[in-house]
């Protein structure tokens, strides 16, 4: 009889082996959405849960000793996916990486710095020694629009997001990466629309069609109201902003859940822990004259939390992703204000922070995610 049942298990491994799509193989870096498109999925078929960090300035700003300490701390904490940004939202195109490094030569996307890039290498591949996967986008939204107020300049067209994504999609198209276009931005005419389509089919082209590809829309925004049904988007993104203590997220989850056909869906940017509410009446701090008197120490470090109105704390944190996840989210995405932006003690500030980037790494909210 333990033959017989020895026969019976090998022939049910065969059976199921042969059921296995041939480009899930072992070593594998993809993800695949699952067959009733709720979730994603390893090549294996396991499930995978998308529990994602927002490090926007990764690529911008760290060198590779920092970017390490940043991914281990991230790694031993759980998390499995970091989001970030190749060109960068602080002056991305302009102000170099820590090697003084552009990304573009000439500020043209259809002429990548192979010398910036072998930055970006380092990081990846030290992602994927971890067993993180790199939610990777290609440009921040104000590089291809001009109603996404940021540091720019516009780039981008079609001819050469096609290129510049092809170029992207072969270059990682054997590592663990998750394609990510948008970047905090919604899509405002067709002429927008037309080159965020023709990133994704040169990123398609590039690497073979072997990666997830979605969109990061603006705040209180889903990708799905312009691109649901674009054959590359595979999974919904929204964003639920940083408005308020307790933001509905599940109303989100719960538009996304009717939507045909169905596709998996997270939120990409939930309310940052440590970030103050209505963050974006305190912008662009790199400018001594927008600083109330006694607001930032001489670092810019917030001195006096009195000034502003509140913070989400922890405790906003856990409650967004518990209603994210029970709502059918097939992850969640944790931020912190200083980790988004890596900021440094002394250096540029979009959004002033209560400690710099590496003190934030152990904040509670990143220990109880």
């Amino acid at each position: 009889m333990k033959y017989l049942s020895k026969i019976f298990y090998a022939i049910i491994i065969v059976l199921f082996m042969s059921c296995v799509p041939e480009h899930k193989k072992e070593g594998d870096k993809s993800l695949f959405v699952s067959e009733n498109g709720r979730y994603l999925t390893l090549p294996d078929g396991r499930p995978f849960f998308y529990l994602g960090d927002t490090a926007w300035e990764l690529f911008h700003k760290l060198n590779r000793e920092e970017a390490t300490i940043y991914l281990e701390n991230r790694a031993e904490k759980g998390f499995t996916v970091i989001q970030a940004v190749l060109l960068a939202e602080m002056d991305g195109l302009r102000t170099p990486n820590p090697y003084g490094e552009v990304p573009l030569l000439d500020m043209d996307p259809s002429r990548p710095n192979e010398k910036y890039f072998e930055h970006v290498d380092f990081i990846v591949n030290k992602a994927e020694e971890l067993g993180l996967f790199i939610g990777m986008l290609p440009t921040w939204g104000d590089k291809v629009t001009k109603n996404k107020k940021g540091y720019g300049p516009v780039v981008f067209n079609p001819e050469n997001a096609r290129t510049y994504g092809e170029f992207l999609g072969n270059r990682y198209k054997e590592k663990p990466v998750i394609w990510i276009l948008g970047g905090d931005v919604n899509i405002f005419n067709n002429e927008e629309l037309e080159i965020w389509r023709a990133m994704a089919k040169g990123i398609k082209e590039g690497d073979k069609g072997n990666h997830l590809i979605t969109y990061h829309p603006y705040g209180h925004s889903f990708s799905s109201y312009w691109l649901h049904n674009e054959e590359w988007l595979d999974f919904n993104m929204y964003q639920s902003g940083h408005n308020k203590r307790y933001n509905e997220v599940y109303e989100y989850a719960e538009a996304l859940m009717l939507l045909q056909p169905v596709k998996p869906f997270v939120d990409g940017e939930p309310a940052y822990e440590d970030i103050m509410f209505e963050f974006w009446k305190f912008r662009s701090w790199s400018n001594p004259e927008n600083v109330p008197d006694g607001a930032l120490e001489n670092n810019g470090i917030i001195r006096d939390t009195a000034y502003f109105k509140g913070f989400i704390l922890a405790n906003d944190v856990r409650v967004h992703a518990y209603w994210n996840l029970l709502s059918g989210a097939c992850g969640y995405t944790y931020g912190n204000l200083a980790v988004c932006q890596m900021f440094k003690k002394g250096g540029s500030i979009l959004i002033p922070c209560l400690t710099d980037w590496k003190d934030a790494l152990d904040r509670p909210g990143a220990d109880d995610i």
